[in-house]
């Protein structure tokens, strides 16, 4: 089970803190500039190249489930070729452990895992991949009233949540498997035009045209 940041990890006078954490805590405040200084340690782009419903099933159905929570839904018509498309897809999750969930009762979902950090940032302005709110209005005025006395800071996160967990696009499992190139999740690459020694110099690879064009009779739809 994932390590989730919670109210109980509050650590006062720590020094040397590394950015996106506030001074009066250790707690890490997981927003833009948080995010983008993780990349800049990385060495790798600012946002995820991957993050767009076509390129990654978990940023699919993390912008989906949130249309059920408030959120802009998906045109019904294109959330079903996705849907289509992805779970075919050898990234589409195995087990229900792997899915990106929402819990909670309709219109007051209080539950968010396994969400894409990158469209958490976009509903939440957080970019974590599990957040959970206060289980009800007890705990929340008993955390709040924590929060004034450590004199917490408008973005701090634990005002809405009681846990999350902050993520950086690059510990996101699917990322490095996105990236690899021996993968080629999204296109099966064949070339079907080949230079090799012959005659005319080009040959054609009729059976690899064959198979394009199978493919894309039944992927049209999607």
């Amino acid at each position: 089970m994932l390590n989730k940041t919670s109210m109980t990890e509050v650590h006062k006078g720590e020094q040397n803190l590394p950015f996106g954490c506030h001074p009066e805590t250790s707690v890490i405040i997981p927003g833009l500039q948080w995010y983008l200084e993780q990349s800049t340690l990385k060495n790798t782009s600012p946002r995820c190249p991957f993050a767009t419903v076509r390129s990654c099933p978990r940023f699919y159905q993390s912008l989906s489930l949130l249309g059920s929570a408030g959120s802009t839904k998906i045109p019904v018509k294109e959330d079903k070729k996705l849907l289509k498309k992805w779970k075919k897809s050898p990234l589409w999750p195995a087990t229900k452990e792997q899915e990106t969930s929402i819990s909670g009762w309709e219109g007051n979902y209080k539950h968010f895992w396994n969400f894409c950090p990158e469209v958490s940032f976009e509903r939440f302005g957080l970019f974590a991949t599990d957040l959970d709110k206060y289980a009800d209005a007890i705990d929340k005025d008993l955390a709040h009233s924590n929060l004034s006395k450590i004199e917490a800071t408008l973005d701090d996160w634990r005002w809405s949540w009681s846990n999350i967990q902050p993520q950086h696009y690059s510990e996101c499992p699917l990322y490095s498997v996105l990236l690899s190139p021996k993968s080629d999740i999204h296109n099966n690459h064949e070339d079907i035009i080949g230079l090799k020694p012959n005659f005319h110099g080009i040959s054609l690879n009729i059976n690899a045209l064959i198979r394009k064009i199978i493919s894309w009779i039944k992927g049209k739809d999607v």
